[in-house]
């Protein structure tokens, strides 16, 4: 599945009650229409995947967002008065030509929707065509530092919305659901050929049992997040949530040819905050034989704490040995 961003865009910028927009997944296209007719649609439920609504694009929390970002003090506060009360977005966009801001807000609430159409696309696994944005914080906060008093009596003419600023393209990381697993599968899928021929066997190439067993291991806890490059996965990473507060990184994999790209180190990261949000203690099950991830962690500062594979003797994969008491055993 793909979409053009902008098409995504424009429907969350026109999104309203009684007109809702959905994506096609069999037309790789963007509708708008009629609450009434949504149920005459010619398509099956499972095909149409319906865009943010008026909720989930939150221009009204927009706006408080955007004033936090005002520095110059004396803004700030008509601001925030004028979107308390009836009449609110009125009287904002009445404030910010006082002001001198309407082309700041324009430009910033632009950017706050094409960051929703991106996470609405890798939210559901579309991928998606087009430049991609971020909201910097700290952004250009030099402009709302300049107000000066003898402006007060002479508003800013409306103007059309500033273009948003395009972005150097960067990789966002996305937490793996229900809803977009399905475009990780074939990744899943050459993460298991790739040990299968490391271990002297010929590759499953079969994405579909792949995808089940990567199913089977979320719906009993197992947090998976991936990397994305415009909805479409570059690697992922699983950590299985443990009851003595430990939280085990079992399972990372990155496209062969994005390697050596700082995917890697995305991953780790991410598990990292993510264990701390929920005050666990991580740790990393690593193969002996995965130098890239040995050498990623050692970069970050992580120490090898203990190793030891047990299996049956036909399913050992070297000759490697080490001695635990009385007990051989081959790794």
């Amino acid at each position: 599945m793909k979409v053009n961003i902008e098409d995504v865009v424009e429907a969350i910028e026109y999104v309203s009650d009684s007109q809702p927009s959905f994506y096609v997944k069999p037309e790789e296209r963007v509708i708008t229409v009629n609450e009434r007719e949504v149920d005459r649609l010619p398509y099956e439920e499972y095909d149409l995947i319906r865009l943010p609504d008026r909720k989930d694009v939150d221009d009204y929390g927009n706006m408080r967002r955007f004033i936090e970002r005002v520095k110059d003090e004396t803004a700030k506060e008509w601001l925030a008065n004028a979107i308390v009360g009836r009449g609110a977005f009125r009287m904002f966009r009445a404030t910010l030509e006082r002001f001198h801001m309407l082309n700041d807000w324009y430009d910033y609430r632009d950017r706050c929707h094409r960051v929703l159409a991106m996470d609405w696309c890798e939210e559901n696994g579309i991928e998606y065509e087009g430049p991609r944005y971020t909201i910097e914080e700290d952004e250009e906060d030099d402009l709302y530092d300049d107000f000066d008093d003898e402006y007060e009596e002479t508003p800013e003419p409306v103007r059309a919305p500033a273009p948003a600023k395009q972005e150097a393209p960067q990789f966002r990381l996305v937490e793996i659901s229900r809803k977009n697993v399905s475009q990780l599968i074939f990744l899943a899928s050459d993460n298991k050929d790739e040990q299968l021929v490391k271990a002297g066997k010929q590759p499953a190439k079969n994405p579909d049992e792949a995808g089940a067993e990567l199913e089977a291991l979320m719906a009993k806890g197992e947090r998976v997040t991936a990397v994305s490059d415009h909805g479409r996965f570059l690697g992922y990473c699983m950590v299985k949530p443990r009851e003595d507060g430990t939280a085990v990184m079992h399972e990372i994999f990155v496209r062969k040819d994005m390697r050596r790209k700082g995917i890697g180190t995305m991953l780790v990261s991410a598990a990292c905050s993510d264990a701390d949000e929920n005050h666990e203690r991580l740790v990393f099950h690593v193969r002996p034989d995965h130098n890239e991830m040995l050498s990623l962690l050692e970069k970050q500062e992580f120490v090898t704490v203990s190793w030891m594979e047990i299996g049956h003797r036909d399913e050992a994969e070297t000759e490697e040995k080490i001695q635990v008491g009385s007990h051989s055993f081959r790794l």
